[in-house]
Formats: C-alpha cells, sequence, structure tokens
C-alpha cells in the first residue's frame, strides 16, 4: 500500500518536472522566434541570444557582433522592441530593463 502512494507520489513529481521543463522549451522557442522577427533582417552578422534564469525570472543576453551593430539595434529602437515583446510572457512584476542585456564582442 505504502509502495503505491510513495510510487504515485514520485510520479506526480516527475511528472510536473517534465511538464515544466517542457512548457519552459515552448515558451523559450517562442521567444526565440519574437527574437528572430526583431533582429533577423539584419545587415551584417546577426546577433545571439542566450537565455538565463535568476530567481525564478527568465534573463536574457544579446550579442551583437560590433559595437556599430549595437548602437543601431539601440538607436532604431530594436532593444526596446525585443524588451516589450519579453515583457508579456511575464507578469507586471518583471523588470525587463533589468532581464535583458545588451553587449558586443568587440574589444574597444
Amino acid at each position: 500500500m505504502w509502495l503505491k502512494i510513495i510510487t504515485g507520489i514520485v510520479m506526480t513529481l516527475f511528472g510536473l518536472f517534465v511538464y515544466g521543463y517542457l512548457k519552459q522549451k515552448y515558451i523559450q522557442s517562442k521567444q526565440k522566434a519574437g527574437f528572430l522577427k526583431i533582429f533577423g533582417d539584419w545587415k551584417s552578422s546577426s546577433p545571439t541570444l542566450k537565455f538565463g534564469s535568476s530567481y525564478s525570472w527568465g534573463t536574457f543576453k544579446v550579442t551583437f557582433q560590433t559595437k556599430n551593430d549595437l548602437d543601431f539595434a539601440t538607436k532604431n529602437k530594436l532593444t526596446e522592441d525585443f524588451k516589450n515583446f519579453i515583457k508579456k510572457y511575464y507578469s507586471s512584476k518583471f523588470d525587463a530593463d533589468l532581464a535583458v542585456h545588451f553587449t558586443h564582442n568587440e574589444t574597444e
């Protein structure tokens, strides 16, 4: 009897873990699609997106190849467009300015 209860609890926890993992991957694929929509038509090499997390909130690191590419994206509000897109996935407590980081690979 106890074995069935313990097995049921373990299977439920495992199922919840798998569900959470698959849900996270699905949301990340939608976020990646939005990223490509905003930054996909890039003149030089496309920026990259790296997912992370901090205190259960998503974090996003967008890396451009050059400082000029980053400056262009900032000047043309592409960075703001991406932050606004990401905000849609979280509650009003989410601060996209802290969660989304833009950088470049060039050394000065």
